[in-house]
């Protein structure tokens, strides 16, 4: 498996780890923030690590599982992830679609330069689903987060918690420090 999956031992000062869920608004808050930071920190080096606020078998609204496996399959395939972050939140939370439908994540995946059919295939298929797991493992219980939107960088965090997202003030600070 390419080093692009690897979950362990990709942590390194100069990164910026993003932990986020697709089917949290403030996650979503939270990557419209970033955003914002990109435009004056534009050689910020992101890895980005979604994980699920709620995984299965825990009952919730909509599951991201199969998002987070799109978000892999663009990754490798050279699409153009920023694109599928920004479709998959407004999917969610601007048009109420259904991420957890492939056909919606197929259209989705379609605007942002890969194959529909390979996507559809891929998803289907369960591909990525193990890296959904060391994700969710990586975030809750290796970084021990409450919550997310979180951020680390290094040894060195910050979270979401007790129904209080970071700031984008907070999250400059920390992209600074």
């Amino acid at each position: 498996m390419s080093d692009i999956y690897e979950i362990k031992g990709r942590e390194d000062a100069g990164k910026l780890e993003v932990f986020f869920d697709y089917a949290c608004p403030y996650c979503y808050r939270g990557h419209k923030n970033l955003m914002e930071l990109m435009k004056k920190y534009p050689k910020l080096d992101i890895i980005w690590r979604p994980c699920e606020a709620h995984p299965r078998p825990e009952e919730h609204g909509v599951h991201s599982d199969l998002a987070i496996c799109g978000m892999y399959f663009v990754l490798a395939h050279a699409g153009d992830l920023m694109k599928y972050h920004k479709l998959a939140f407004e999917a969610t939370f601007e048009h109420h679609k259904d991420i957890s439908d492939i056909a919606v994540l197929s259209d989705i995946a379609e605007q942002c330069s890969v194959d529909k059919k390979e996507f559809t295939e891929a998803l289907t298929q369960g591909l990525y689903q193990d890296l959904v797991t060391q994700g969710n493992i990586y975030a809750w219980s290796e970084k021990e987060f409450d919550a997310v939107p979180s951020y680390a960088r290094g040894m060195a965090k910050i979270g979401s918690g007790n129904g209080v997202m970071v700031t984008i003030e907070e999250l400059e600070k920390f992209i600074q420090d």
